[in-house]
Parts: C-alpha cells; structure tokens; sequence
C-alpha cells in the first residue's frame, strides 16, 4: 500500500519531514505523509514545484527530455524531486532537512517510487 511504503520511507530518515506521491499530468499530490502540518496549498505548490523543476511531458526544464530528478536547496530545507523512469508523470516531493544524508536516501526512495508506480 503506498501509504505503508511512504511511511517506511519516512521512518527511515530522521531528517525526512514531507513524502508527497505526485501526478505531474494532473499536477495532483496524491499521498503525502509529512510530520508538519501542511495545508492543501502548502502541497499543491511543491507539486508545482516539481513540474516546473523536473519538467513535464508537454515542458521539459531543461534540454529535450525532463528530468529525473531535481534538488532545490535552502537554508532550512532541501527539496528533492524524483521522477518514476516507466511512468514520468509520477514522482516524489521530499522536504528534508538540509543535513539528511542524499545519498542514503536517493538509495532507498528510488526504489519506493518505481514500487509505488508499479502498483507492486
């Protein structure tokens, strides 16, 4: 269930505050699950967020093709962005802290992503 997944995902990173499950097509955040408490419009501007960094179907960010995966980065937080390779309009809205280990995280959200967009 991509809830439980999320919540693994979550649980696993301290410095994890917000996992969003996205459909860029429809720009629509579908799952979230976040420590904060975020309003409706907090999510549909990371969403918007998303599309405008990774690009979509009909507007790649940069280049020919949308990317990804996409990282925006702040004093206070690091956004991270990543794109399903079998499915690109679904993709992952992370809010971490700036201190969350990437490189741990990228190894095991994307993996949770091409699940979740599987339908595993």
């Amino acid at each position: 269930m991509v809830v439980d997944d999320l919540d693994a995902l979550q649980g696993k990173f301290d410095g994890c505050e917000t996992i969003a499950f996205a459909d860029l097509s429809t720009q629509m955040i579908l799952v979230t699950n976040t420590n904060a408490d975020h309003r409706r419009e907090v999510l549909d501007r990371l969403c918007a967020e998303a599309a405008l960094a990774l690009g979509t179907a009909k507007k790649p960010a940069f280049g020919d093709t949308p990317s990804s995966a996409a990282f925006v980065a702040t004093k206070n937080q690091l956004r991270i962005f990543l794109r399903a390779p079998d499915e690109p309009s679904d993709v992952l809205c992370c809010v971490c802290r700036p201190d969350v280990d990437v490189a741990s995280f990228l190894s095991d959200a994307r993996p949770c992503l091409e699940k979740i967009s599987s339908g595993a």
